[in-house]
């Protein structure tokens, strides 16, 4: 899929924040209904801007905005900064927003480091504070292959917000929000409700009707040793070999590949795998996605996606069908570290490490000849691994 037509962003830089995403059910104005609103005073409306620490926040960017309906765009009304105090007073009447929708925006902090993006509670005049939190980088992947041209045509955005995305790729990205409960829309279309927690960093995948593509290339739950491009297409399944010292305790010789897969009762089976290594020594987890000499072209890949979890630092590899010698391919790799809790990785081509010495080269100059998938780990004692998929595919 080729690359989006870039979109003006009202954000700029990044900090991060952790998110949930849930399937969406229906279009619906939840998003950024949080805590914090506004109160009248003889002059208009009233808002005092702390931060985390119920500190005020001089010179904090306040906004008020509008949205007259459901469906219809934001806009601004006013914007102010605050005095020493963290006070703004803005001139419009609170009775301008009892029969309109209006939000108040907070920025403060270097890049927008500390955002809010709350509701105006027009009816209750007590609460009159905004907290300032650290603001969200959100990444939204499409699993569009990196060639489809629909990408260059969608617009991005959080609903009922003046929040609107980058294009970077295949993938859209909010440099910084303020943490909240939104819609996602694709081209004004509700696509996913997100949950964003203050301070984390999110790359997640959203499912984008007719642009999506995503091809499960192993999850185990068969419990078998082939890898599922097997079903359609014959090849040898997975291998496991020590290097240099290093040994293998699952798989092991008696019980094979089956024994090292685990069910957890809720997703399934996952891959279990426990080693010993040494200074240099390493052990790989490998299959070829076709026979010896087959290959596949995935120049549309936009991104692998993975779960593991260990105690490890690994390598993650695609290979080129052809050998260069002594069993060494040019490889697209790149590196990660797995930790004690299930985790999403997210690989990206373009990002690979280059090194000509190990045969590690950009994607571009083998990517549409990819014959092996190869994971190298070289230190810890367990790695676990489970869901590879290849986004931006579907086939093969």
């Amino acid at each position: 899929m080729k690359v989006f037509q870039e979109m003006k962003s009202r954000l700029s830089a990044c900090v991060a924040f952790g998110l949930a995403l849930v399937a969406f059910s229906g279009c619906s104005d939840s998003g950024s209904e949080t805590a914090g609103a506004t109160s009248e005073t003889t002059n208009g409306i009233a808002v005092i801007a702390f931060d985390g620490a119920h500190k005020p926040i001089p010179q904090a960017r306040v906004t008020l905005y509008q949205r007259p309906d459901i469906g219809t765009n934001i806009s601004a009304l006013e914007t102010a900064s605050a005095d020493d105090s963290g006070m703004v007073q803005f001139e419009t009447q609170i009775d301008q927003c009892q029969n309109a929708r209006c939000y108040v925006e907070g920025i403060a902090g270097e890049d927008s480091s500390l955002m809010v993006w709350t509701k105006l509670t027009a009816t209750d005049s007590a609460k009159n504070e905004i907290e300032l939190l650290p603001s969200v980088s959100l990444t939204v992947r499409t699993g569009a292959a990196a060639s489809d041209s629909t990408v260059l045509r969608s617009v991005v955005m959080l609903d009922a917000t003046p929040y609107w995305a980058k294009n970077d790729g295949s993938e859209f990205v909010f440099s910084h929000v303020p943490a909240g409960l939104y819609t996602v829309l694709a081209d004004n279309q509700p696509v996913a409700d997100v949950s964003l927690d203050a301070g984390a960093t999110i790359d997640t995948l959203v499912r984008i009707p007719e642009m999506t593509r995503e091809y499960v290339f192993e999850d185990f739950d068969d419990g078998d040793s082939l890898n599922n491009l097997a079903k359609d297409y014959p090849n040898y399944g997975w291998y496991y070999m020590p290097h240099k010292g290093a040994s293998f305790e699952s798989p092991n010789i008696a019980d094979g590949f089956a024994g090292a897969l685990k069910d957890d009762g809720a997703h399934g089976k996952y891959l279990s795998l426990q080693f010993t290594t040494a200074d240099t020594s390493y052990v790989m987890l490998g299959t070829h996605l076709g026979l010896d000499s087959g290959y596949y072209d995935l120049s549309a890949l936009s991104a692998i996606r993975m779960r593991v979890r260990g105690d490890c630092s690994f390598a993650v590899a695609l290979e080129h069908y052809r050998e260069i010698e002594n069993n060494n391919y040019n490889k697209a790799l790149w590196f990660a570290k797995a930790g004690e809790e299930w985790t999403e990785l997210v690989l990206r081509p373009g990002k690979e490490t280059l090194d000509a010495k190990n045969y590690q080269v950009a994607w571009d100059e083998i990517s549409n000849e990819i014959g092996i998938f190869s994971i190298f780990i070289y230190n810890g004692s367990r790695l676990e691994i489970d869901e590879i998929v290849f986004e931006g595919v579907e086939g093969f």
